[in-house]
């Protein structure tokens, strides 16, 4: 049998299964077949190498003699070898089966990423709506901001216009009040000091030629108003009674003017009330359909975010989906290719025989048994007397 050749290094290389010179060796089919076996062990992950090689070198003389010539410690070697060999095939097929395994998960993943990918597009699509229908409340509001603060505007301008001669006639009904209490009445009982009175009976022309005042009545209060009551004759009382009268009629004429615009006034008073707090919720609503379109902007972004991301992984699951498979279909492949090369040689190589099959026995003719019962007939009246004679003694 061949041996083992050992390298420079002490370590045995495979062997090589070469044909004996003696013609009664094995023959070329044989020593292939029992060349593919011990490569098969030779490549073996489970074993020593010491122990794969001591096997590859007992193939050829064991398992390539005839099942007929085995000896009972042949028969034990290739046990051994079958060991080996069903270890190799349980290999194989767990690795398809891990393979197949995988493919079936990294399929299930597939699934799941199919619909995490339509979930992802179907919430893309809300939030691109969401977005699109805020911004466009955002408009809205703006525009509703605007006319709230034009309508706040133009309610303003209006009191401004409306309570502009009532501010005028309040401003104369103030003065002219204070001009009948601090002026008009120390002038008159004489209690205003003579260093204040010239002052007073300026400010006293100035009012009622603001009031609109007679001149000629304007231009006698400075004599009459100049003197002490004492001093007053009936012309200057006569003066000072027609300067309070026109003070007292403003007075009531102003009164009742302002009066009779209060209405009006509370009104302007009330729009521009009611303007400003439509312009202010009108600014309330426009900053909170802001932050809601911020949000949903936010939240599209999100989304569309996600669904790259998940995009990115169904196409990372193609690539898997596709190493998965191949890694099935390269387990197959070592599996056929085992099979069909170092196992089925090992099958074999187990009913490997020299002995040649039985010829095979060939068919009887069928014939026909009213002849066959005619020549035993015509074989009994043949017989010689002789023969049944001998027939009698025996």
């Amino acid at each position: 049998r061949p041996a083992a050749r050992m390298s420079r290094g002490g370590a045995a290389e495979e062997p090589v299964l070469k044909k004996p010179a003696a013609a009664s060796g094995p023959s070329g089919h044989v020593k292939s077949l029992c060349n593919k076996v011990a490569k098969a062990l030779l490549a073996s992950p489970e074993y020593p190498d010491e122990v794969k090689h001591m096997l590859a070198n007992t193939v050829t003389g064991s398992l390539g003699e005839p099942k007929e010539k085995r000896h009972a410690i042949q028969d034990s070697t290739i046990d051994m070898v079958r060991q080996v060999m069903e270890s190799l095939r349980a290999a194989a097929q767990s690795k398809l089966v891990e393979a197949e395994t995988k493919l079936e998960t990294v399929f299930k993943e597939d699934e799941e990423r199919q619909k995490s990918v339509q979930t992802a597009a179907a919430t893309l699509e809300e939030r691109i709506k969401t977005a699109d229908a805020a911004k466009s409340e955002h408009a809205k509001s703006t525009s509703a901001r605007m006319a709230a603060k034009q309508a706040l505007a133009s309610a303003e301008q209006e009191q401004t216009t409306g309570n502009a001669g009532l501010a005028v006639a309040e401003e104369k009904k103030r003065r002219l009040e204070t001009s009948l209490e601090t002026i008009y009445g120390p002038i008159k009982s004489g209690e205003m000091p003579a260093a204040e009175a010239q002052d007073g009976i300026k400010k006293i022309e100035k009012l009622g030629k603001d009031l609109g005042f007679d001149a000629s009545l304007l231009q006698t209060v400075p004599a009459a108003f100049a003197k002490a009551p004492s001093d007053r004759g009936s012309f200057d009382d006569l003066v000072m009674s027609q300067i309070e009268a026109e003070l007292k009629k403003c007075l009531a004429t102003l009164t009742d003017e302002l009066a009779n615009g209060e209405p009006a006034m509370k009104d302007r008073a009330a729009k521009v009330e009611a303007a400003s707090n439509e312009h202010a919720q009108a600014l309330a609503s426009e900053e909170a359909a802001k932050t809601a379109k911020e949000a949903s902007r936010t939240e599209q972004k999100e989304a569309e975010t996600e669904h790259k991301a998940v995009l990115k992984a169904q196409q990372q699951a193609g690539s898997d989906m596709r190493a998965a498979s191949a890694g099935v279909d390269a387990a197959k492949a070592e599996l056929t290719e085992l099979d069909e090369g170092a196992v089925a040689a090992f099958k074999e190589l187990l009913e490997f025989t020299e002995i040649p099959p039985p010829a095979p026995i060939p068919a009887q003719e069928e014939q026909d048994p009213a002849p066959a019962t005619d020549a035993a007939a015509l074989a009994a009246d043949a017989a010689t007397p002789a023969d049944a004679a001998d027939a009698a003694s025996a």
